[in-house]
Formats: structure tokens, C-alpha cells, sequence
């Protein structure tokens, strides 16, 4: 604001000087491309450019006339009086000065700014830029500013205007009484040529009536009242009216002057005072006006009071631009009394010293601005030791051109503090520099946000460069996209999988296909369900060469997104599992041929062992043993089994043979099947509905069922009862086994149906190799449905599986 307010007063008076010295001072605080000032035309309702900043190119006859009762950001700005914003979207292009301003200069944000002063608006200023340099809440308090003091200054050159006028109405008064003087001697000396005495008071009327001034003749014996034609026109009356009459005259003045004229008029026909009085009239039509009257007493040779003969001058536009300019000047202060900035006005010279500074220099400084008036050298004795050299050079400089400077003091607590310091020398008529003004800001702040910054930009770099490196040497591919899709950066193992430089487009699916070859859909890409904020993890696919060929990878995806959420690009991982594909190749078939190999000695132990418990004529105790054989072999072959079935699962060769299942009959089948497995408990089945008949491989279904049954036994607590339901839900059967227990913890849940977990029964040790419910989870996957748990805190655990219906 106070480089605003030394532009304006360098500027000067004249009017087109101090239009441009606005528009530049707005355009640089605003760090506006365009600022136009607009002006009220004498046409009614309209505002015209006057005067402009920046080019307005394909815009200027646009904006050249703006009427208000149109769309426009001036004229909402000239209606309302406060700052207006321009809005974002369709509605700026719904005003005219903001579409053209976009359209034709490129111009993205834009205000206007009323000027005013005492409730009088003068114009409005429009500044537009291409891109915001300020944000918006500090660019509508700076226009804030602005508006008060532009149009003080506005004001204040009309009050300059005005006393200019005034100066030269007083000095015509002076000459019109020299005129007068010239003509009273004129006219006792041709007292009886009546043609020179109407040609004089012809003259004198033309001369009122340029200069504004009347006169007035009092013969206080008679009671009569002559009147110029200048102040019948002051009081609004006409001489049509008839002769005035000191009371008719009297009648005019406000209510409120009269006593105080009449008091005036009194001491001055007893020679007490000389009469010079300001007061108020009030016109016919209601107007009220100011006038200054000035008289002399003409009195008879006792001294008695014969004539009262003075001027009046209406002085009411002159003195509301006094009022103006002093309430301006009041303003002025406060403003600067109230600034954050230290502001100062120092004489310079051999009496160097402070005139002005405000109170603000002693949150900057400790020290209040007394001890400034006192010591003007003072501010030396704050320099940092670091910075001395820099400032001497700075005031060297700062005495013949001024200028702007940064530098740090140690205020009166200790604390370092990093100041901006502008100063402008006003100089006298012969250019000697006279007075420094300046603005001093505490911008400690920003120089340890600048630090911070640099610091934060080094460590980042720092980071880039290591996480560059870690992208590059890491033994797995890597990609990166934009939110986009696009890619950003690859590394050099991405390259090397896909067999090209860079690597194929990853946000799409053509590169990618299932395990068994079938292709891969696009919303199911690993990198497009990044995109949508989705994570994959290690997920078996076959990534497709640019030769044509076919390598397994596994891959995981993620999305990248900010402190906020917002997304801002996704991560793809990849790596060759060729060799663990053929590892795990080599262990089916291992798996394969053991289980294999395994089927025929345990058939073979498992026949001995049955025929050795069925002969009559053996011991008990060779019975018992063999017993104990037959049931470890069985175990044996449900090892073998389970086995053989889990590498057939993993190897995608698990044969199902589909055929129409009646769910009811196989289910109460099983029960029965498997009475001895339910031993101690009560198991009960229930259909609930109509159950239609469901396309599925029965033993492969039956060997679900048992194993679902015989947990439930082992670990349900002695004596429940075990439910199995089934329902239909929508186009599949869902059939759940319930029990009561002690329940699954909730921690198991998850891993229940992994390879080789066992849960506890009773907190005693059940035997098995923890492979059922893997292989259940296989068996329903295979025939197209699902499996699932819920184990609740009262101590039910239900199994629920589906089977797809037939057809």
C-alpha cells in the first residue's frame, strides 16, 4: 500500500497522470497482465475505459463501453461497491468484460475494484492475469486497500481541482474589488452620467457572474436590500419576486445559522467585530447551500450605522473537498498508524532524522517509535554484523535513487529477524534528494519457509536419486503409470521380460493371458484395477512377448495416491516364475508317482489285515493287531488320496464327472455312510423348500460332505447335535453343516483353508495332516461354486458350500 500511496503522490495533480500512476500501481501489486479504469460516462447508465494496462488485443472495442444494466464484473462491482470476484466456469463467460478478457487475452481470473470515498463512487478498476500470482483471499484484501485509497486519491484531486478554482476566484474577487473601487471613484466622479454607471454595473454583473461572487447593498435606515443578480441566483430566488426585505433575507438562512448571523451582523453595526461569517440558506427547492459573506459598515458622521455593503461567495463544493481531502488525510493515517509494515518518512542530510514512523516498528524492532525520533542513527546498532557491508552499500546507493533491500537485524529481545526494506527519495525543484520514504517488512517467515524449502527440495532430490537406483538394481520388473494409464518410467528388468525397450502398454490386457492361455478381460488387468484404487497381489498370469512367445510371471498391482486420497498413478510388479512353474511341475509328478506307488502295498496291507480280523480260528490279541493295522492303512490310503488329489487340484487335472445329483437322497446317504465318523452325535438334516437337481460329480460331492461331518464330530463338543441344511439361493443349492463347540478363533478363520493347517478339539491333539478342507475348497471350486465359515462367540461354527443347478 505504500508503494501504491508514493506512486499516487509522485503522480501529482494532474488528472491523466494520476489515472495512469492507479493503473500501474494496481497492475504491480495485483501482479495483474490487464487493469482498466473505468469511469461514469455523462450518457446514463453506462461506464467508459479510461485509461488501460497490458494489451487488450481482439478485446479493446469490447470493453471500451460497459453498460450497467448489463452482465458485466464492472458494473456488479459499480453496483454493489465492494471487490467481485470473477466465478469459475460458465458463469465468467456469462459476463461480458470476463469472456472477452478470456477469450481474447487468455486472462483465467479477474476483479474489479470500486473505487470510493465518503460513500462517492468515482470509478472502477478491472484486473485481469493469466494466471494467479497472489491467492485469492490475499488479493481481494489488497484490492480492498486499494478501493479506499484510490479513491481518496480521486477525491483528494478533486479537492485540489476545486481549491485551485477557489484561488482563482478570490484572486478574480480581489480584482473585482479593485473594479468595484475603480468604479464607486468612476461613478462620484460622473455621478450624472448614468449611461457610464449602467455600462459599469453591467460589467460588474459579468463579472460575478463568471467569478460566482454577488453583492449586496443594506440601507439599515430604510430597510431596503439590493441584491446582485449573482446572489439572487445564490438564494435561488428570482426578481420577478419583488424588492428583499432584511427579514425576507433572513428567512432563507438555515434554522440553525440564523442566531449566530444575526449575532455577527449586530457586533458589526457596533463596531465590535467586522463582519465575516460562513453560513447556511436553504432554496426554495429545498437545496442547501454554503456561503462565505464578507461586509463593511458605512456609518454617518456620529458614527451611527448607515449602509452595510458586502459580497457572498458560494463555497459549498469547496468546502466539502476540504472535508474530503482532511477525512482522506485522516484515513491515510490510520491506515499507516494500523499497518503490520514499519512505514517512515526520514529527512536527509546534515539534519538527518525521522519525521515520521509508525507504531509498527516496535513489534519489529523492541523499540518504540520515540526512541526513533531521538536516536536516528539507532537502526546501525541493530544491523547484523553479517549484513553491515550490504547495507552501507545499500544507503550509499539508496541517497541518490532509493531502492529495495533484504537484510537482517537482531531486534531489542535477540531475536534474528530478515527485513524488506523499500525506500523512494523525493527530491526538491533543483533534484537535491530532500526526504526518503519508506516500507520495511518482518519477512522472517518467508526467508525460513525459502530454507525449508530448498531443504525439502535437496532431500527430494536426494530420495529420487535413491529410489531411482533401488527401481533400476531391483531383481524384479517394474512400471510405473500416470493416473492415465500412461507409462512414466520402466526399469531395466521390465525391459529385459519383455524382450523390448521400453516395455508394452501395461494399463491394457493385451500383453497379458491366464495361466491356461485363455485371454485375459480388460477390466480384469492387474493395472486398470489399480487405476480404480483396487490392489492385486502375486497373481499367476502369462505375460506375452513382443516375439510372440509366452513367459509365466507373477504379478502384483497397486494404486499410488497422495496424503489426500487423490490417485496419482499405479505400480505394476512382475517376475519370471518359469523355473518355479518347473519346480512345481517336478513335485506334482513326484507327488504323483509316490501316491502311485503307494496305492498297491497299502491295498495289499489293508487285504491281509481284513482277512486276519475275519478268520474265526485266530488269537484276539493277533485280531486286535490286526485291527490296529487296518485302520493306520486306511488312514494311510486317505493320505495317499488326499495327496494325489491336492497335486491334481494344483495341476488344473482334477477330473470332475458331471452328472444330474439328487442333493436330498446323497446327503442322507452320506449321513448314514458315515454314522461311525458321527459317533455321539445326533446329526439332523434339513430341506428347507423345493431342492432342484444340481449338475455335479456325487463321490466328489459325498467326499465334501464326510469330511465336513467328520469335523464337525471332532470338534463339536459331546452330545450336540449336528444340523445340515439345504436351500436354494438363486441358480445354485447352498448346503451348511453346523455344530456347537468351543468355536474357531477368530484368527484362524482366515487360514482354514490353507494346505496343512489344523485347528484344536477340546485342546487335545487331532490326528490328520490338516489337507481336508484345502481339498474341499478345491473339490466346490472345481464344480464352479464356493465355501465359506462363520464361527460365532456363542460357540457355532457352520460350513456352507454351493453347488451350481443343473442346466
Amino acid at each position: 500500500m505504500a508503494d501504491a500511496s508514493l506512486a499516487l503522490s509522485r503522480a501529482g495533480e494532474e488528472e491523466g497522470a494520476l489515472r495512469g500512476a492507479i493503473v500501474a500501481a494496481a497492475s504491480r501489486l495485483l501482479r495483474a497482465d490487464i487493469a482498466c479504469l473505468y469511469e461514469v460516462l455523462e450518457e446514463a447508465r453506462a461506464l467508459g475505459l479510461a485509461i488501460s494496462e497490458g494489451d487488450l488485443g481482439g478485446a479493446a472495442s469490447a470493453l471500451k463501453r460497459l453498460p450497467l444494466g448489463e452482465g458485466s464484473l464492472v458494473a456488479a462491482a459499480f453496483r454493489a461497491g465492494v471487490v467481485q470476484v470473477a466465478p469459475e466456469g460458465e458463469g465468467a463467460a456469462a459476463l461480458v468484460d470476463v469472456g472477452q478478457l478470456r477469450r481474447h487475452c487468455g486472462c483465467s481470473i479477474a476483479l474489479a475494484i470500486p473505487l470510493a470515498s465518503g460513500g462517492d463512487l468515482r470509478a472502477v478498476l478491472l484486473c485481469a492475469a493469466a494466471r494467479p500470482a497472489l491467492p485469492q483471499a490475499e488479493a481481494v484484501e489488497i484490492a480492498g486497500a486499494l478501493s479506499g485509497l484510490f479513491g481518496m486519491a480521486l477525491a483528494a484531486a478533486g479537492s485540489r481541482a476545486l481549491r485551485a478554482r477557489v484561488a482563482e476566484l478570490e484572486r478574480e474577487t480581489l480584482a473585482l474589488a479593485r473594479s468595484r473601487e475603480e468604479l464607486s471613484a468612476a461613478v462620484a466622479e460622473a455621478r450624472h452620467t448614468e449611461e457610464a454607471l449602467r455600462l459599469s454595473e453591467e460589467s460588474l454583473a459579468r463579472a460575478q457572474k463568471i467569478a460566482g461572487l454577488g453583492n449586496w447593498d443594506w440601507r439599515i435606515q430604510k430597510n431596503e436590500l439590493a441584491w446582485s443578480d449573482e446572489s439572487y441566483r445564490m438564494l435561488g430566488l428570482s426578481r420577478d419576486a419583488g424588492a428583499l426585505t432584511y427579514e425576507t433575507f433572513l428567512d432563507r438562512v438555515h434554522p440553525e445559522d440564523r442566531d449566530r448571523l444575526t449575532r455577527a451582523i449586530d457586533l458589526a453595526l457596533h463596531g465590535v467585530e467586522p463582519y465575516c461569517v460562513d453560513f447556511r440558506i436553504i432554496r426554495p427547492d429545498g437545496e442547501e447551500r454554503l456561503l462565505h459573506t464578507e461586509a463593511t459598515v458605512l456609518r454617518d458622521q456620529e458614527g451611527a450605522p448607515l449602509r452595510m455593503i458586502g459580497t457572498a461567495l458560494d463555497v459549498t463544493e469547496q468546502r466539502q473537498a476540504e472535508n474530503a481531502l482532511r477525512l482522506s488525510e485522516e484515513q491515510l493515517r490510520v491506515i499507516a498508524e494500523h499497518a503490520s509494515d514499519v512505514i517512515f518518512r526520514m529527512r536527509l542530510g546534515p539534519q538527518e532524522g525521522y519525521e515520521y514512523i509508525n507504531p509498527a516498528v516496535l513489534e519489529h524492532t523492541g523499540y518504540p517509535p520515540e526512541a526513533w525520533y531521538e536516536n536516528p542513527r539507532l537502526f546501525l546498532s541493530l544491523l547484523h554484523p553479517e549484513d553491515a557491508g550490504r547495507y552501507n552499500e545499500f544507503v550509499e546507493h539508496m541517497a541518490t535513487a532509493g531502492g529495495r533491500l533484504t537484510f537482517r537485524i537482531i531486534d531489542r529481545s535477540g531475536r534474528v529477524r530478515w527485513l524488506a526494506t523499500h525506500i523512494t527519495i523525493q527530491r526538491d525543484a533543483s533534484g537535491k534528494p530532500l526526504t526518503g520514504i519508506g516500507v520495511s517488512r518482518d519477512v522472517t517467515l518467508e526467508k525460513l519457509a525459502d530454507e525449508e524449502r530448498d531443504r525439502l527440495l535437496q532431500q527430494l532430490a536426494a530420495e529420487r536419486i535413491w529410489l531411482n537406483a533401488v527401481i533400476e538394481r531391483t531383481p524384479v520388473g517394474i512400471v510405473l503409470l500416470d493416473p492415465d494409464g500412461q507409462q512414466i518410467t520402466w526399469n531395466h528388468r521390465a525391459q529385459e521380460l519383455a524382450q523390448t525397450a521400453p516395455p508394452h502398454e501395461m494399463r491394457g490386457a493385451s500383453y497379458l493371458c491366464l495361466p491356461d492361455g485363455q485371454p485375459l478381460a480388460a477390466d480384469n488387468c492387474p493395472a486398470m484395477r489399480a487405476l480404480r484404487g483396487e490392489v492385486t497381489t502375486a497373481r499367476e498370469l502369462s505375460l506375452r512377448r513382443a516375439d510372440g512367445s509366452d513367459v509365466a510371471v507373477l504379478m502384483s498391482a497397486g494404486p499410488i495416491v497422495d496424503a489426500g486420497g487423490k490417485l496419482l498413478g499405479a505400480v505394476l510388479v512382475f517376475e519370471d516364475i518359469t523355473r518355479l512353474k518347473e519346480l512345481e511341475r517336478l513335485k506334482e509328478e513326484w507327488t504323483s508317482v509316490v501316491a502311485h506307488d503307494l496305492k498297491q502295498p497299502v491295498t495289499t496291507i489293508v487285504g491281509y489285515a481284513a482277512q486276519l480280523e475275519r478268520r474265526p480260528h485266530v488269537a484276539d490279541a493277533v485280531k486286535s493287531r490286526a485291527g490296529h493295522i487296518l485302520a493306520s492303512a486306511r488312514r494311510l490310503g486317505r493320505m495317499v488320496s488326499d495327496l494325489t488329489d491336492i497335486s491334481r487340484i494344483e495341476s488344473r487335472r482334477l477330473a470332475i464327472e458331471r452328472a444330474p445329483v439328487d442333493l436330498p437322497a446323497l446327503v442322507r446317504a452320506v449321513v448314514e455312510r458315515t454314522a461311525s465318523d458321527t459317533e455321539g452325535h445326533a446329526v439332523e438334516v434339513e430341506i428347507r423348500g423345493e431342492i432342484p437337481t444340481v449338475l455335479a460329480d456325487a463321490g466328489r460331492v459325498e467326499q465334501v460332505l464326510s469330511n465336513l461331518l467328520s469335523n464337525a464330530a471332532k470338534y463339536g463338543d459331546a452330545g450336540t447335535p449336528i444340523t445340515t441344511r439345504l436351500e436354494r439361493r438363486a441358480d445354485a443349492v447352498e448346503i451348511s453343516i453346523e455344530n456347537r463347540g468351543r468355536g474357531i478363533p477368530p484368527e484362524d478363520l482366515p487360514f482354514l483353508f490353507e494346505r496343512f493347517f489344523r485347528g484344536k478339539a477340546r485342546e487335545e491333539r487331532v490326528l490328520g495332516l490338516g489337507l481336508g478342507l484345502y481339498i474341499a475348497k478345491g473339490l466346490i471350486e472345481a464344480h464352479g461354486g464356493s465355501i465359506s465359515v462363520e464361527s460365532s462367540g456363542d460357540g457355532h461354527t457352520t460350513f456352507y458350500f454351493t453347488l451350481p443347478l443343473a442346466g
